[in-house]
């Protein structure tokens, strides 16, 4: 997909560092970052616990959809996703369409640990335990595998370095 503009779409299961590496690498080449929930949560006027406890997931799909297709009219930007973004509303299929997507791959192991630490914040998990977190994890990542396996570039995150973006620009962009 070799192009003069640059959308990019990080997109992988929550904790794996879309949103760490997105601000990093949108730094590094001076485009600008975006995060779809906090997109959500400033067109809605609400958290996305919020969302989800006040009008439920099928509410917070539609608006996870509508700010996504938002992008459209934007370019010179790198955008992080929601884990779920890219299985609802042939959203993936829009992604791929409409820029670079790249798919982060994080070990079970380290997304368990990432996502026991913050899960409070993390509506889908918080009232689970360990066992469940874990149960949870495995069972989403079988799910969406296929949407997320549709990406441009699959790129394991413990391979990720600071000059990752630029080979990953010099090969694709």
């Amino acid at each position: 997909m070799k192009s003069n503009i640059m959308k990019i779409f990080l997109l992988g299961f929550m904790g794996t560092g879309k949103t760490h590496w997105g601000r990093l690498w949108a730094a590094q080449q001076n485009l600008r970052f975006f995060d779809l929930d906090t997109e959500i949560e400033k067109h809605t006027g609400l958290t996305i616990p919020q969302i989800f406890e006040q009008h439920g997931e099928d509410y917070f799909r539609e608006q996870e959809r509508e700010r996504l297709h938002s992008f459209e009219k934007e370019d010179e930007f790198i955008l992080s996703t929601g884990g779920g973004t890219p299985c609802f509303y042939n959203n993936m299929q829009w992604m791929n369409e409409n820029g670079l997507t790249i798919y982060l791959v994080t070990p079970l192991a380290v997304l368990k640990e990432r996502l026991l630490k913050e899960k409070m914040h993390r509506p889908l998990i918080k009232r689970l335990d360990e066992r469940g977190i874990e149960h949870f994890i495995e069972n989403s990542i079988q799910k969406r595998k296929a949407y997320y396996n549709e990406a441009h570039i699959i790129l394991p995150t413990e391979s990720i370095s600071d000059i990752t973006f630029d080979e990953i620009k010099r090969k694709h962009v």
